[in-house]
């Protein structure tokens, strides 16, 4: 009889599932996995606790909205929760960002009721928390009606991950996340009054709790949570004493307000939106990248920011990366218009053309300039396409070192290399990057970034050509 060298343990998932949302936020914080057909899965994008931090007017909660919607969009029965601690979300503003996202198709989820938002005028923290983990165990107790496939594989090497369909709730903000007892504290005693002295740390051990139970209720019901949570300024006791950085890519004196150091412990990724700019050109002093010719006459538009976006923290990708993307104030987040300026930034990192006539090298026939990229983004779903993938080379190329060096390539190779080997890009433009549930029979055929890559070396045919496109390929 021989000894088992390990305890009985259940192993954990083989893979921690992330979302894919895009707008320059999955390679930074993801890898490749290998699917059963030997495509190439993007695991990045939105983990199961996310942190958005800022001052006020940094647009925190509208690229939180951005972050979850998008998530949400790519999967038909998923749902959404908000609870406004700050009671002041407008139902018909959320309205306008879900529709906004492309991969809505124009569904309003709000109306439709896919996207459910209360307040702290109807739960204090621990009510609406009472209702939400008996929603979580709701969903693990009927996980076989609810199941998705996903197309990870499992630990056997052969059977592909299940989980439930998922949800996604969101706090904004957790510094305003009050409990029933401390609200009663503010009301039973007058400024001043000792009886509210402890007031603050009666709050702080409930948030305290709140973080310790919800990574496993996250786990079990494969509902994400996303938080914001407000900056404000340290004020030392003894202005004599050195500041102590509990993060280190937080500004000296910065601080998050009304949250445990848990916050940022449990997050999976915690971004700070640490500068908001308006967009404007310098020189006609309108928006830098107008809807139309109209709009690039109206002077002091601000409807476009740039906002830059520090990574404090992250368990899946490096601390400390720094990017911009481009918001909205009407629309929300424009993920293709960001990932545009990302590239326009790099160098014009897979541009063709000079300065103010260019295309993209993936898309050679749609030509461009700064006044119309963004009407034309709006209009083309390949633009879109090209754009996303010419942004996931570049962000492969500057952040993962170890790349096979073989792979790495300029957009203008790899739209040459794979027209010679027979490929035609306008059936390779019409396909999504992103992984979703049955993620083979999507109508959208899936093909990701690195499955380009690879096809360029003829490491990898993607699985659903046909016998007829196969035998096109001169491989």
């Amino acid at each position: 009889m021989t000894f088992n060298l390990q305890p009985a343990f259940t192993q954990i998932p083989f893979v921690k599932i992330s979302y894919n949302i895009g707008c320059m936020l999955d390679i930074p914080t993801g890898v490749y996995e290998v699917g059963v057909h030997g495509e190439s899965i993007l695991n990045g994008g939105l983990g199961a606790i996310t942190g958005v931090v800022g001052i006020g007017n940094n647009f925190k909660s509208t690229i939180m909205h951005f972050m979850m919607l998008s998530a949400m969009s790519r999967f038909a029965r998923s749902t959404a929760n908000t609870y406004d601690t700050e009671i002041n979300m407008l139902q018909s503003r959320l309205s306008q960002l879900a529709c906004a996202v492309k991969d809505f198709c124009g569904e309003d989820v709000i109306d439709n009721g896919r996207w459910q938002i209360t307040d702290k005028t109807l739960y204090y923290a621990n009510e609406w928390y009472e209702i939400w983990k008996k929603f979580i165990k709701e969903k693990r107790d009927n996980l076989s009606k609810i199941s998705i496939t996903t197309p990870f594989i499992d630990r056997d090497g052969v059977t592909l991950m299940k989980v439930s369909v998922p949800t996604f709730t969101e706090i904004d903000s957790f510094s305003e996340f009050e409990t029933e007892d401390v609200a009663a504290m503010q009301a039973n005693n007058e400024l001043g009054d000792s009886g509210a002295l402890t007031l603050h740390i009666k709050q702080g051990l409930s948030k305290l709790r709140f973080l310790t139970d919800i990574p496993k209720l996250i786990a079990n019901g494969n509902n994400p949570l996303l938080m914001t949570a407000h900056i404000g300024k340290e004020i030392p006791m003894d202005t004599r004493a050195p500041a102590v950085k509990k993060l280190q890519y937080l500004k000296n004196g910065d601080k998050l307000k009304g949250v445990t150091d848990k916050f940022t412990f449990l997050t999976t990724n915690c971004w700070q939106c640490q500068n908001a700019t308006p967009l404007i050109n310098d020189t006609t002093k309108a928006a830098e990248y107008p809807r139309n010719s109209d709009e690039n006459q109206r002077k002091g538009d601000t409807d476009l920011f740039l906002v830059t976006l520090v990574q404090l923290r992250s368990k899946t990708g490096p601390t400390g990366l720094i990017m911009q993307i481009v918001v909205s104030q009407q629309e929300g987040v424009l993920p293709s218009l960001s990932e545009f300026h990302y590239l326009k930034t790099m160098d014009r990192y897979g541009f063709g053309g000079n300065r103010d006539n260019y295309y993209m090298e993936l898309l050679p026939e749609v030509k461009l300039s700064r006044t119309t990229v963004r009407g034309k983004l709006d209009r083309d779903a390949k633009l879109r396409r090209a754009m996303n993938i010419s942004s996931e080379m570049c962000q492969m190329k500057m952040l993962w070192s170890r790349l096979p060096e073989d792979l790495i390539c300029t957009p203008k190779q790899l739209y040459d290399d794979l027209i010679a080997l027979g490929y035609d890009w306008d059936t390779l433009l019409n396909t999504r990057g992103w992984w979703t549930a049955d993620n083979d029979n999507h109508p959208i055929p899936f093909l990701s970034t690195m499955d380009l890559l690879k096809m360029r070396k003829k490491e990898y045919i993607p699985f659903w050509f046909t016998e007829e496109q196969r035998s096109k390929l001169k491989l």
